[in-house]
């Protein structure tokens, strides 16, 4: 009952401060963005699915900063943290039912929409009168859509990780926005002078076992999405790495100082 009422505590204050508003128009403004403009398809696009992914690679883990960054420091910051945690709940169910209430108004919206988007090109004839490139199997946009969803939660997790140390809720957004490296094409970059300096030139060379941490770069992500055992790999290391980022969140909020000093 305690992590329930924590769940609609924080729902009830995204409503009210609007923030769940503002996730939902930069979902769709992302949506519109893929579809109705000149982010569309380049001269490298094989099929539809290349400009929804290039551009919801950056967009979902601004959408995890955003949502999260004032996760513990905004607490913090508006003097309401000590109160909270005054009442008979444990820091544990606090913070983990902030995670769970930013994954109830992130994920729907974004699976609904991306999914919303493949039929809508379809029946719009956007993909074969505007852009004229086929569809991929509706299978492989549900993988990037899943790929898509893990890298929403893992960004979320890593932001708040971040709020718990930064000195305000602006500086855990910016220090978010460098974690998004391996998301952008500068991090592909790196990847590739990497796999060059090893020799690497696919992703099919390198080993099962340094796929892991590759996950999180949205260049593996792209492959992953023409192969099955990659898919797996990718979604299944994202999952387990916001798993593990929030098992040391609630081990370092529940041994930390929470009086706020500027």
């Amino acid at each position: 009952m305690k992590f329930t009422a924590v769940v609609q505590r924080e729902f009830q204050e995204h409503v009210r401060n609007r923030k769940l508003f503002f996730l939902l128009m930069v979902i769709f403004g992302g949506i519109l963005m893929a579809l109705y403009t000149e982010v569309g398809p380049t001269a490298n696009s094989t099929n539809v699915m290349d400009p929804f992914f290039e551009l919801f690679a950056v967009l979902c883990p601004i959408i995890g900063i955003f949502a999260a960054m004032d996760s513990v420091v905004g607490e913090k910051e508006r003097g309401t943290l000590e109160l909270i945690l005054s009442k008979p709940i444990s820091r544990g169910t606090l913070l983990y039912g902030k995670f769970v209430n930013y994954l109830i108004i992130i994920l729907p919206l974004l699976i609904i929409e991306l999914i919303g988007a493949y039929f809508w090109s379809q029946a719009s004839g956007l993909s074969s009168q505007r852009w004229h490139l086929a569809m991929p199997p509706f299978s492989q946009w549900m993988a990037m859509v899943a790929i898509l969803t893990a890298v929403a939660m893992y960004y979320t997790a890593l932001t708040i990780f971040i709020s718990l140390f930064a000195k305000s809720t602006a500086v855990a957004g910016l220090i978010g926005i460098l974690f998004m490296t391996p998301a952008h094409p500068v991090g592909g970059e790196f990847l590739r002078l990497t796999g060059l300096f090893f020799g690497i030139d696919s992703f099919t060379q390198v080993p099962m076992l340094f796929k892991f941490p590759l996950s999180i770069f949205s260049k593996y992500q792209k492959f992953a999405m023409t192969s099955p055992t990659d898919f797996a790999i990718c979604v299944g290391s994202l999952l387990a790495i916001t798993v593990f980022i929030m098992f040391v969140n609630g081990q370092v909020f529940d041994r930390q100082n929470v009086t706020f000093r500027l």
